[in-house]
């Protein structure tokens, strides 16, 4: 058996076979050293750069600390700050990522449309999803977003400065909206499911905001041509127990947005006792009470400035 072994070597190292072996290598051989060519050279901080100025247009503050490859065809950012404008009168907000990796669909290049999977670090959490960007110079910005954070920590995030308050637990958020562009024809579907979380301080309107033990939260909200439908939202265990309902119509400028929401809620004997100025305002709106101890109160109109007004 030794000897049909050797005879078999002796059959495949002939100088004939030997000689195809070393054609075939040779082309491999040069690929591979183009693509480690390749990436060794890359323009990345010009690519930074080109990125910067693209979102200075779209109105973003852009700086990149460093960037460079990821795999194949990837790039890594470090140290990304973002600075997005606020309303009027409202000064801008920077939000901070201290690694973005950024993977595009080289299949959807080929008909020019630009999509890309992305993963986030940022403020003690992590982030990955999938984007696309609208092909329509007319409709500028995303035309879809997947989302995945499942652990977020909100005592971390930059809430004060996004929302005025401050807040605490974590979080899971799950964003799957196929469509995006035009508004009136979006659709897809939103979750929240928090643990223990809670405001710690803040203001709404300049009202200041207790501290306020939320409890657990679960909410769902379901996009369909346009109309973004609250199908639960609710807080249990916490200083007081709440639920909400109703829509929001899209608009293309999202401040804009036509809501129609109820909330409900029901505190704690205790807490209210501890407040005492929030205990006397509630019982100046006696529209609001139900017979059960809750209040209602409804929030229509513009996202940006909404309209209450006690009970449905």
């Amino acid at each position: 058996m030794a000897g049909g072994l050797t005879a078999s070597l002796a059959e495949l190292a002939t100088p004939e076979r030997l000689q195809k072996l070393r054609r075939g290598m040779v082309p491999a051989a040069a690929v591979l050293a183009f693509f480690v060519f390749l990436l060794a050279t890359f323009p990345y901080d010009m690519v930074g750069r080109r990125i910067e100025a693209e979102a200075a247009r779209a109105g973003v503050e852009l700086t990149i600390g460093s960037i460079g490859g990821r795999g194949l065809f990837g790039v890594r950012a470090r140290d990304v700050r973002a600075r997005v404008p606020g309303g009027p009168g409202e000064p801008a907000t920077e939000l901070r990522f201290d690694r973005v990796d950024v993977s595009p669909d080289l299949f959807a290049l080929l008909f020019r449309r630009t999509s890309f999977g992305f993963a986030l670090q940022a403020y003690g959490s992590s982030a990955k999803g999938h984007a696309a960007l609208s092909s329509d110079p007319k409709l500028p910005g995303l035309s879809s977003l997947q989302l995945d954070a499942p652990d977020v920590d909100l005592k971390s995030l930059p809430l004060k400065d996004v929302a005025g308050v401050e807040g605490s637990g974590r979080a899971s958020v799950k964003v799957d909206v196929s469509s995006l562009q035009p508004a009136d024809a979006a659709s897809g579907a939103l979750s929240l499911t928090g643990r223990q979380l809670g405001v710690t301080s803040g203001n709404l309107r300049g009202f200041p905001l207790p501290r306020t033990s939320l409890g657990d939260v679960d909410a769902a909200v379901t996009i369909d041509k346009g109309l973004a439908r609250v199908d639960k939202a609710q807080a249990r265990g916490g200083d007081l127990d709440a639920d909400a309902d109703g829509n929001v119509r899209l608009r293309p400028l999202v401040s804009l947005s036509q809501a129609d929401l109820h909330v409900r809620f029901r505190p704690a004997d205790r807490w209210l006792n501890e407040n005492g100025l929030i205990k006397s305002a509630l019982g100046l709106v006696a529209a609001a009470r139900q017979p059960d101890g809750s209040y209602v109160f409804s929030f229509t109109g513009p996202l940006s400035q909404l309209n209450s007004r006690p009970g449905r």
